[in-house]
């Protein structure tokens, strides 16, 4: 039996097909950590180039409906309705009307989007192999976006679940992309961009859910904190 040696140019051949593919593996975690370390930082909300919340959602807010709990209405002898049982009627029915009116604008309703649409400050950092984002240093959240795209790996680590809901986090072209679907129903579905300077991330996002009338879209800017200051200081 004649066994196979391979020749000295096959064998370069081979491991120079491996340095290739390795290289090719390498290249988009290098990618991903430079993009990871550019969004890091402090950053404030810049007011003046942002979409304000309420404003957003005005008139997108379902109206939560009161009638069915409302008491239900006496009668006098006889079953006649008197002149009082009518006016506590009139009086429930205010109240509903109140109650629905203050529901539309309310967006706490929103459920775990809110602080994400609200917050006025951003901490990112590098954590656990992914990214931990702080808003108003209070509220933690903790992202492994995949260096792939939006894929899902045999690991599923880009997928993480917490109070905010699941969500798949993954970079496009240098964004980072965070879709997460809430506990209460409904989708965020988020893209940070990083300006060419480093200065300034572009945060858009868009919010479905049961208590809204359609989609809503939110684009609002933050500031490197350094840059902030010195923007600051300018106005005076």
């Amino acid at each position: 039996m004649r066994l196979f040696r391979p020749t000295p140019a096959a064998c370069c051949r081979g491991l120079a097909c491996a340095l290739l593919m390795l290289s090719a593996l390498a290249l988009p975690l290098a990618a991903a950590a430079a993009d990871a370390a550019r969004l890091s930082g402090h950053w404030t909300l810049d007011e003046d180039h942002s979409d304000d919340a309420e404003d957003a959602f005005e008139g997108k807010l379902r109206k939560r409906r009161f009638g069915s709990s409302l008491p239900s209405g006496g009668s006098g002898p006889g079953g006649r309705r008197t002149v009082a049982d009518k006016s506590q009627d009139e009086y429930w029915r205010t109240v509903a009307e109140k109650e629905e009116r203050r529901s539309a604008s309310n967006l706490h309703r929103l459920g775990t989007v809110y602080p994400l649409i609200t917050a006025a400050e951003l901490d990112i950092s590098p954590a656990r192999g992914g990214l931990e984002i702080v808003y108003d240093k209070l509220l933690p959240r903790f992202v492994r976006p995949n260096p792939d795209g939006r894929v899902f790996s045999a690991s599923g680590d880009e997928l993480v679940a917490d109070t905010i809901g699941y969500t798949l986090a993954y970079w496009e072209d240098g964004d980072l992309m965070l879709e997460t679907d809430p506990p209460d129903g409904g989708k965020y579905i988020e893209r940070l961009r990083l300006s060419d300077d480093g200065q300034r991330i572009a945060y858009r996002v868009e919010v479905r859910g049961r208590v809204l009338e359609e989609p809503v879209e939110m684009e609002r800017e933050f500031v490197r904190a350094g840059e902030a200051r010195a923007h600051a200081g300018q106005a005076r």
